[in-house]
């Protein structure tokens, strides 16, 4: 079967999805095997009416008030600067729900990368019920480039010799993502132990509209079908705070396929034993097996 994957890429009118908007979405299909693309998407989202960067407002920093409605400024200028887009580029383009589910069309069944992809799953699931999984590349240019100062786009991009042309655009940012990707996932296959290396538990931040939000979740071995960095991608869209150890106040311990030459003569990991005790001594944790995470999570795999 043909190895075909979705990376996309959002520009956004901020930081914050809870309050800021989507202004533009590319997207690009690339045949993993052979390193090409396929196809692309694009397109351009006018925030909704209610959104403003700012009004008018005195020389004090005071709104101005008067008996006419202010027109926003829809952009910050700064994300004007920053992108290259205008609030002229916006005007009759589609919604950010309609975008968003343009997008979806577009990537269909495949799996999708994102760089960063907490940053845009977050927006993007602002607009859909599917509240599909984004595998995130910036995990593995992380384990691949660890002597990096930052890992920044645009710094592991010019690592690597590519073109920063057009950064800040969805679609170049897509561009230069999928030579990351490539690097990354080449890596791994050179390094067929990575599921350790480079992983920290604070990169993966619980979405607070997940189902199990307030609940902690702790894996140990590798996984058969994601790597560590995938199932915590998906457990923290869920809602789940990813531990790095088990305690009193880890609700769930996923146990994969344990490397025997690591367990000193035990049977199994230092973390299930642990989970073990405290089970014994009255702690409610529930212990899984991967296909009970892939369950409870309802992830396609």
């Amino acid at each position: 079967m043909a190895n075909h994957v979705i990376i996309v890429d959002l520009e956004t009118t901020g930081l914050n999805s809870g309050r800021d908007q989507i202004i533009e979405i590319g997207a690009i299909k690339l045949d993993l095997d052979a390193g090409k693309v396929l196809d692309q998407f694009q397109t351009f989202s006018k925030p909704d009416d209610t959104y403003a960067f700012s009004y008018d407002q005195d020389d004090e920093g005071n709104d101005i008030e008067n008996d006419e409605e202010l027109e926003p400024i829809r952009l910050d200028p700064f994300i004007t600067e920053l992108t290259g887009i205008t609030d002229e580029m916006l005007e009759g383009a589609p919604s950010n729900p309609d975008a968003v589910d343009a997008f979806f069309h577009f990537a269909g069944d495949l799996q999708i990368w994102a760089y960063n992809a907490g940053f845009d799953s977050k927006f993007l699931n602002n607009h859909t019920e599917a509240h599909r999984p984004l595998k995130d590349i910036l995990s593995l240019a992380r384990r691949a480039f660890p002597e990096l100062q930052n890992h920044k786009l645009a710094t592991v991009a010019e690592h690597l010799n590519l073109s920063i042309d057009g950064a800040h655009r969805a679609l170049a940012d897509c561009l230069m993502a999928k030579e990351v990707l490539i690097q990354g996932i080449q890596f791994q296959i050179e390094n067929p132990d990575p599921f350790h290396h480079g992983f920290k538990v604070s990169d993966y931040l619980p979405k607070e509209e997940g189902v199990f939000y307030g609940k902690t979740i702790v894996f140990t071995g590798a996984l058969e079908t994601m790597t560590r960095d995938g199932a915590a991608t998906h457990a923290s869209q869920f809602g789940f705070k990813i531990g790095s150890s088990v305690t009193k106040k880890t609700d769930y311990l996923v146990v994969g396929i344990q490397d025997l030459s690591t367990l000193a003569g035990h049977d199994k990991s230092t973390k299930q034993r642990k989970a073990e005790e405290l089970i014994a001594d009255g702690v409610s944790i529930e212990i899984l097996t991967e296909n009970d995470f892939i369950r409870i999570c309802g992830i396609n795999t």
